[in-house]
């Protein structure tokens, strides 16, 4: 498939008329999916690759590249003005330009990407995993909570495709909010409560540096070729307590 390039719900087919549609509803995010097909001439900024540095293994030098290629164009998609590296910071976490707010996931054969003008969107984040029957109840109780697992297993048809939305999620949710001091969270903090139709999450995250206790996020989901794709994003910026 080529690279697509979407905003808010904009679906693009690929050639085996299947869709990539966008997780994200807000229209100032740029969100990009790119296939190892698609990394033909694509050469990583001179400091990008100096930050890949020589001694890693191939998977992980791949997965770099997938990521910064699908940064690259979402930069691009927001208007970005120049090609500007994407660097990473002391937990790998990606160095956006100043301004820019943006989150990179892979998986597979396939890297994901958004950015937002931070103006327009204070915190991002995305993921990417692989639809795969690992989840046993003893891996979803580590990221669930009682009434998350219970809406996991109530349905066991969908409990697989479930338990990948809630983990991936949850990913989504950490990216998004771990840039913002630097902070680690676990998953424990994120409280989900599914949308209609399973087309996403509203979440309520306990953040003890907050003025407010709970700082609320959306998440929205989409599938794609045997794929979870999440993005969460945050609409206000956060009231953190001073000091903190």
């Amino acid at each position: 498939m080529a690279i697509s390039v979407l905003s808010s719900f904009e679906a693009i087919p690929d050639s085996q008329s299947n869709e990539v549609i966008s997780p994200f509803k807000n229209p100032s995010v740029a969100f990009t999916i790119v296939s190892e097909g698609d990394l033909q001439g694509f050469q990583l900024h001179p400091l990008e690759q100096e930050a890949l540095g020589d001694a890693v293994s191939l998977k992980r030098r791949q997965d770099f590249i997938l990521g910064r290629a699908a940064a690259r164009k979402s930069l691009s998609a927001i208007g970005f003005p120049v090609v500007s590296p994407v660097l990473r910071g002391e937990q790998r976490e990606p160095l956006w330009p100043v301004g820019v707010v943006g989150s990179i996931a892979h998986s597979g054969v396939y890297g994901v990407a958004v950015a937002a003008w931070q103006q327009d969107v204070p915190a991002l984040g995305v993921d990417i995993q692989k639809i795969e029957e690992r989840y046993t109840d003893e891996l979803i109780a580590r990221f669930a909570d009682p009434d998350e697992f219970d809406w996991v297993r109530s349905d066991p048809a969908k409990r697989t495709e479930r338990a990948v939305k809630l983990f991936s999620a949850k990913e989504s949710i950490f990216k998004a909010l771990y840039v913002l001091r630097r902070v680690w969270f676990a998953f424990d903090v994120a409280h989900l409560t599914p949308k209609a139709c399973e087309t996403g999450f509203h979440a309520q995250v306990r953040l003890p540096a907050l003025s407010t206790g709970i700082v609320n996020l959306e998440v929205g989901t989409t599938e794609y070729d045997g794929y979870i794709i999440t993005g969460a994003w945050l609409s206000n910026p956060i009231p953190w307590e001073e000091g903190k």
